[in-house]
């Protein structure tokens, strides 16, 4: 193991105490996913990316935001009868927010062009647009597509045209409606799944508010470079260089951890400081380079009450056992 710099270990910690994930692609409100085939009795079984995990009911999604293939994609109800009225609402909505954004130098307006696409779902609107004022090669594409009982958003941008509009055409009409029958290439959003492998840029994030002040975080990502450094690696670094002063830690659980196949690493520990001491439950997975099937895992619940801590680990424990590929039930 390489030796840790004061400096990687003040962001690591910084990592552990404040979260993993990325609050820009953290948009999609989103409703739970009913309980499905395999998750046990009071339990829900949520899908995201190419996994899925066992909740109590007393959980509920607040978060779900998933990329593919550097497309940022959700899907959703309608919540109208006249869908033809709620799309044409939701693409105004949308195109308003674009018209805001600042022109890029050179360029003399944002939107390139507005167009219908043909061959994806019932209806598929499309723009194309500068959606970055720093780069002004970069071109943007907004997609609203209806599929009758879901629509689907999709954000993609790049500098070569025709790769853009191949990769959204070939997301966009690999994606089915519904959650049964999952295969090892389903890549899956909240009420639906693109049905293609990995290829590169995945990554997915959900939040579920659970009782007693959970919040339980899943955050996924690809990597290039498995880190060289784990979760433990990192906590026996921090307390030997005492690296929060006036933060006392006490270690709950350290130690390996593998759920199904992935061999990762579980730190439980009570953080005190001003505000009284906080729980913080973490499981980490380093992942394998350029995997879909083994990306870089965490799964979190941060600053949470310190109380019914036997039943916290409880709920943290049967939920960590359930974690799974999507398509295993």
């Amino acid at each position: 193991m390489r030796k840790l710099s004061p400096l990687l270990i003040a962001v690591m910690i910084s990592l552990i105490l404040c979260g993993f994930s990325d609050a820009a692609e953290r948009r999609s409100l989103l409703k739970p996913t009913g309980t499905t085939k395999g998750a046990k009795q009071g339990m829900k079984t949520y899908y995201t990316g190419r996994f899925a995990i066992d909740l109590p009911a007393a959980f509920q999604l607040e978060i779900q935001s998933q990329k593919i293939r550097y497309a940022e994609v959700f899907d959703f109800k309608w919540k109208e009868r006249d869908r033809a009225k709620e799309r044409e609402s939701l693409w105004e909505q949308k195109l308003a927010k674009i018209k805001k954004l600042q022109l890029p130098k050179g360029r003399k307006q944002i939107i390139i062009e507005e167009k219908h696409l043909k061959g994806i779902g019932n209806w598929a609107k499309a723009v194309e647009y500068y959606g970055d004022q720093y780069a002004p090669n970069c071109v943007y594409w907004k997609i609203l597509v209806d599929y009758g009982n879901v629509g689907i958003f999709l954000t993609l941008d790049g500098e070569d045209n025709n790769l853009s509009i191949r990769n959204f055409t070939n997301i966009l009409t690999h994606y089915q409606y519904g959650l049964d029958n999952l295969t090892k290439d389903s890549f899956c959003l909240n009420h639906g799944r693109i049905e293609l492998p990995y290829l590169e840029h995945e990554r997915t994030y959900a939040r579920f508010a659970g009782p007693m002040g959970m919040k339980l975080e899943i955050d996924m990502n690809e990597t290039h470079q498995v880190e060289e450094v784990g979760l433990l690696d990192i906590f026996t670094a921090s307390l030997a260089m005492n690296f929060a002063p006036g933060v006392d830690v006490d270690k709950i659980r350290a130690r390996k951890r593998t759920i199904g196949d992935l061999q990762g690493e579980e730190l439980l520990t009570r953080m005190t400081a001003n505000r009284g001491p906080k729980l913080y439950f973490g499981w980490k997975y380093l992942g394998k380079e350029d995997s879909g099937e083994n990306p870089e895992i965490d799964i979190t619940v941060e600053d949470c009450p310190d109380s019914n801590l036997d039943e916290k680990m409880q709920i943290w424990d049967r939920a960590l056992d359930s974690f799974r590929p999507a398509f295993r039930r």
